[in-house]
């Protein structure tokens, strides 16, 4: 029997905030507007939650910070899945030009990676912290209701976080990479040819 009451593995503030986001991924391919700030963040709002979802109801038997990684690995796939189809139905596309990344991108890389870590690092070593058990008196309460907001502290809610933290990190890393491979052996912007290249 479904048992419904408070607090939930996925609170009521997750499920509203996916709702809006269903809203917006259907509105950006209504529109044809495509590939927006917006429609992003609806697509990472959805996908973190349905990896939420996955996980309460799989119930994965293997540890906390596997799991985590995991589904933030597939939720980066299901990103770039979402993100290629509001793409292929965008009724404006910029015409997109290449050169080798720079600096800045190899610096961005490594932020990306570095917050990856620290984020996956932080449930590794701290996977109770937050769990309600562990607080008294005002904080407890405190606790609870969080935990009526948001849901249980358990392993939904913190595939829920740590999708919606670590998955733009992944994917930041993941398409520099891709850069690195897709602009081998194009002359850098600052370089004589380069924007013949571009061009041509």
């Amino acid at each position: 029997m479904l048992d419904l009451s408070f607090p939930w593995p996925i609170g009521p503030i997750p499920i509203a905030m996916t709702a809006w986001a269903s809203y917006g991924i259907y509105r950006a391919v209504v529109t044809r507007d495509g590939v927006t700030w917006a429609s992003v963040v609806s697509v990472l709002g959805l996908v973190a939650f349905m990896a939420a979802l996955t996980a309460q109801v799989v119930k994965p038997v293997i540890n906390q910070t596997l799991s985590l990684m995991i589904a933030q690995f597939l939720g980066t796939g299901a990103c770039f899945l979402l993100g290629r189809l509001l793409w292929s139905v965008q009724k404006t596309k910029p015409e997109l030009s290449l050169r080798r990344p720079d600096a800045k991108v190899f610096r961005g890389m490594g932020i990306c990676l570095s917050f990856l870590i620290v984020i996956d690092g932080l449930f590794f070593l701290f996977p109770d912290a937050g769990k309600c058990e562990h607080f008294s008196g005002y904080m407890a309460d405190k606790c609870a209701g969080q935990e009526f907001a948001i849901g249980i502290h358990d392993l939904p809610i913190v595939i829920y976080v740590g999708v919606l933290m670590g998955v733009p990190a992944l994917a930041g890393l993941i398409l520099g990479i891709w850069a690195l491979f897709r602009t081998a052996g194009l002359p850098n912007a600052d370089e004589p040819g380069a924007k013949s290249s571009a061009g041509g």
